[in-house]
């Protein structure tokens, strides 16, 4: 079995799109919208809900002392 390299892959690729363009450039134009289905389409513009939320409290870092199994430990807490 004969392996594809990739570069007559690409080229493959790339003559197929070039040929396929080619032989139909109608299939590049946009598709009309039909005067009839005007109401069928949706709003392209919708409202948006507002949501507020409660800002976030920051955390800062404090030297607190506290006790842990009957001794002092004192250190960095996050209040």
């Amino acid at each position: 079995m004969k392996t594809i390299d990739r570069r007559k892959l690409l080229g493959a690729i790339v003559c197929g799109a070039a040929a396929g363009i080619a032989l139909a450039p109608a299939a590049l134009e946009a598709m009309p919208i039909d005067a009839r289905v005007g109401d069928g389409l949706p709003d392209p513009v919708e409202k948006a809900q507002v949501v507020v939320v409660n800002p976030r409290r920051r955390r800062r870092r404090v030297w607190r002392c506290w006790w842990r199994r009957g001794r002092r430990v004192c250190g960095y807490r996050w209040v």
